[in-house]
């Protein structure tokens, strides 16, 4: 259409549109597929010297980084070919050994095949990169899942974990010691009857008012690989499990349900987008409500998994959808069945109804502020908020800087 190559559309290069589209459609049959509107790798592309295999374009670093993270699998696909392969192979080896292995299961085998044959050319293992074959669990063939993300620590270094029952005020009334037979708390739902659920490295247990342990079962059998508590949220009826995979913005989780004595365990709900295996749940009307954050949406369920809708965007500069690069990252049930939303990266929490009709900000807390994917939202994408009965306080959980932040309104 720019055929002049200004970089502008003028008002008579949008006239002689049709008949430009018209040259494009190389087969003639009236309509432009993917092919025919892909650019050309014509005189922008790089000169290729003889035997260089490595075609196609340089493209700004962010732009890979957001297609890889973000992407649909027919966009990355486009990424791989108009992408010069060395810039493609070298920006996968940034991403997790599981990350890679469903980019590489996104792309047609012509373009697995390319790039395979590339491998040896740049490089293969970078300096100290692990084979694919040392480490993880005896018969898992090497790291599928990686480590436990920001668990992984307490494989090298002793902690000691347990269960704290605060109150408003912030002292510590009562903590419960857990043992390292598991589990290590990583998710906490607490029932009006007193059973507290607790899910982490591999376990998932019940307890009573009391502390003690009533149930627990290895969620590591269940799922058959390193499994990774992602969400939780208990009903009147189930327990629902987000089981995590991968520690990067591409990063999936299937989701269980069991009975309330953790037996009848059922997967339900296969791959939803949890940033870094963190994805709420909440159970409301009868519906399942999964915060997918890596899409900016909040898909809706019924209780046996079928989908029944979803709602959210990005919206870095609007107020009613979701900014940063993976919310909304936690939500909670208010009074009035009000659906309450955090965001990380601004600290935001908003108000929705559960159709996703926007009601409304509550407020801001302090925290690590960041606008796309990185290290550092890997390590800050997850804040966790409980509503009171009322509503009078909103408690937001900074978890890289130790904190419980506290909403409320305003004195006048």
């Amino acid at each position: 259409l720019d055929a002049n190559g200004d970089g502008e559309i003028s008002t008579e290069e949008i006239e002689k549109a049709e008949e430009a589209l018209a040259k494009v459609d190389k087969n003639g049959d009236g309509k432009l597929s993917g092919d025919e509107v892909r650019p050309s790798r014509g005189g922008s592309q790089r000169e290729r010297r003889p035997g260089d295999q490595a075609q196609g374009t340089e493209k700004p670093g962010d732009e890979v980084a957001r297609i890889l993270e973000f992407g649909s699998d027919e966009d990355i696909a486009d990424l791989a070919r108009e992408a010069s392969s060395r810039q493609f192979m070298e920006a996968l080896r940034e991403m997790s050994s599981d990350d890679r292995r469903k980019v590489m299961s996104a792309l047609p085998g012509e373009i697995r095949s390319r790039l395979g044959r590339l491998r040896g050319q740049f490089g293969g293992r970078r300096p100290g990169e692990r084979s694919r074959s040392s480490g993880g669990r005896a018969g898992g063939g090497g790291e599928r899942r990686g480590n436990r993300g920001p668990l992984a620590i307490d494989d090298l270094y002793e902690h000691t974990y347990g269960v704290r029952v605060i109150s408003p005020d912030g002292s510590v009334k009562v903590e419960w010691p857990m043992p390292d037979s598991g589990p290590h708390p990583k998710m906490i739902h607490a029932c009006d009857d007193g059973t507290v659920y607790v899910a982490g490295h591999g376990k998932i247990a019940s307890y009573d008012k009391s502390g003690k342990r009533l149930a627990m079962i290895d969620i590591d059998k269940l799922s058959r690989e390193n499994a990774l508590a992602a969400g939780m949220f208990v009903s009147d009826k189930h327990v629902f499990l987000a089981v995590g995979m991968g520690n990067s913005m591409r990063a999936t989780e299937d989701i269980y349900r069991f009975n309330l004595d953790l037996t009848g365990a059922k997967k339900i709900i296969e791959q939803q987008y949890g940033c870094c295996s963190h994805i709420d749940l909440q159970v409301m009307n009868g519906e399942l409500l999964i915060a997918e954050n890596s899409r900016h949406r909040v898909n809706r369920f019924d209780l046996d998994g079928k989908p029944l809708g979803k709602w959210g965007k990005r919206d870095r500069t609007g107020i009613e959808g979701f900014a940063a690069c993976c919310n909304p990252v936690n939500i909670d049930i208010g009074p009035d069945n009000v659906l309450y939303t955090a965001e990380s990266g601004i600290g935001r929490i908003k108000k929705y109804t559960p159709e996703g009709e926007y009601l409304g900000v509550v407020g801001y807390v302090e925290t690590t502020e960041f606008d796309r994917g990185s290290r550092l939202a890997a390590q800050t994408c997850y804040i966790p908020i409980e509503v009171n009965m009322d509503a009078s306080r909103v408690y937001v959980m900074d978890v890289r800087a130790n904190l419980i932040r506290v909403l409320a309104p305003r004195k006048k």
